[in-house]
């Protein structure tokens, strides 16, 4: 969190230990001296960092009785297993919101083409997506589509269903996909959408989608706020085998 403001780092600690239940709905946060001197800074660092969670709702000030945490937020992540990606992206779809900022066709730049296996400067569909569960806003991602694929559906469309169904009906049925997870800062452009600071921690996932015939049918670079939005992954190992090494543990369905 290296150039974060200094009370920015201690909200994002604090909201961590929140979500964790060490100070569960109810519980009285320590007071501004004794959070002074647990993160070794001045009081007047710890107020900044109250008064922020403050205004994000997180918790509530009395005057002469301390610090409260509020009951219904940030104590509980928005959850996707790393297995099972369109069967979890589907579920997350119905249960989110999603605001489309941005659709347009546009020539693929270097980096999508390469991913989409098309000639650079191609015209895809470039879609960027801000998704909210509950009110907050969770996550930004971009999303780039062959153009044969975009033009099955409009923006409305988009904001309404989930990516995944409208590449079912367009006869790009998903079948694999390649991901990486990664740390990002929040940059000037995505931090206020995300309701953050700029350089604040964000969880980046870059992912191409291919069909069942193998074709490249999505290339997604999505960030996360991390206390919104959490990847869990079951895995197993052969107990019988003293040389296996742990596995994912495939999805059953949703």
């Amino acid at each position: 969190m290296a150039g974060l403001p200094l009370y920015h780092r201690i909200y994002t600690v604090l909201i961590e230990q929140i979500r964790e239940g060490q100070y569960p709905p109810g519980a009285t946060l320590p007071g501004e001296l004794e959070l002074a001197q647990q993160f070794d800074v001045s009081r007047v660092t710890i107020r900044k960092t109250l008064d922020q969670l403050e205004r994000d709702g997180l918790v509530e000030r009395r005057q002469g009785r301390g610090t409260f945490v509020r009951a219904g937020r940030a104590t509980e992540p928005v959850k996707a297993e790393v297995t099972g990606l369109v069967e979890n992206l589907l579920a997350m779809g119905l249960r989110t919101k999603v605001k489309v900022l941005h659709f347009a066709y546009e020539p693929a730049p270097r980096p999508v083409a390469e991913r989409l296996e098309i000639p650079v400067g191609t015209i895809a569909l470039h879609s960027v997506r801000l998704r909210s569960y509950k009110g907050e806003p969770f996550s930004y991602a971009v999303t780039w589509l062959p153009e044969s694929i975009g033009r099955t559906f409009g923006r409305k469309e988009l904001s309404s269903m989930p990516l995944t169904r409208l590449l079912v009906r367009a006869g790009a049925a998903p079948a694999e996909a390649h991901q990486k997870v990664f740390a990002r800062a929040a940059s000037a452009t995505v931090a206020p959408l995300l309701e953050l600071s700029i350089g604040a921690p964000l969880l980046g996932i870059e992912r191409t989608v291919r069909d069942v015939h193998g074709r490249p049918v999505e290339h997604l670079r999505a960030l996360y706020r991390p206390d919104r939005y959490a990847f869990e992954l079951t895995m197993h190992i052969q107990s019988n085998d003293p040389d296996a090494l742990w596995e994912p543990t495939a999805l059953k369905g949703n």
